[in-house]
């Protein structure tokens, strides 16, 4: 019986684990996501053209861990991204609801901000 209480207590403990370490992560997401959203004032201050260093500047960090393969696979047109590009990625505040996931996308070619639009993440 009590090695019953073990194993029962060891699953208890690695379930109770699991839920929260995934709690955990769908916390930390939606505080990034909080932190690296712009607003459309903010988005529409940034000029085509202005320095890289000067538009990260003026921008809280942008979403990180975000790659474009992860957006877009091996889509060579990738919504219009110029060849080239380094994009960085923002939420759209104020956040919008659950079944849209629009992005602010800014694209940097030579150390200058080369494209910059509101994409929709593919589901």
């Amino acid at each position: 019986m009590r090695k019953v209480a073990i194993v029962v207590g060891i699953v208890l403990v690695v379930l109770c684990g699991g839920v929260g370490w995934f709690a955990w992560q769908a916390y930390d997401l939606g505080r990034q996501l909080v932190d690296a959203s712009i607003t459309q004032q903010q988005f529409d201050a940034q000029k085509e053209g202005t320095a890289e260093a000067d538009v990260r500047a003026a921008l809280p960090a942008p979403l990180s861990g975000l790659q474009d393969t992860d957006l877009y696979g091996d889509d060579p047109a990738k919504q219009g991204m110029p060849a080239g590009a380094s994009c960085v990625y923002y939420g759209v505040k104020p956040l919008q609801d659950a079944g849209e996931q629009p992005m602010w996308r800014l694209c940097f070619v030579g150390g200058t901000l080369a494209e910059k639009s509101r994409i929709t993440l593919p589901e």
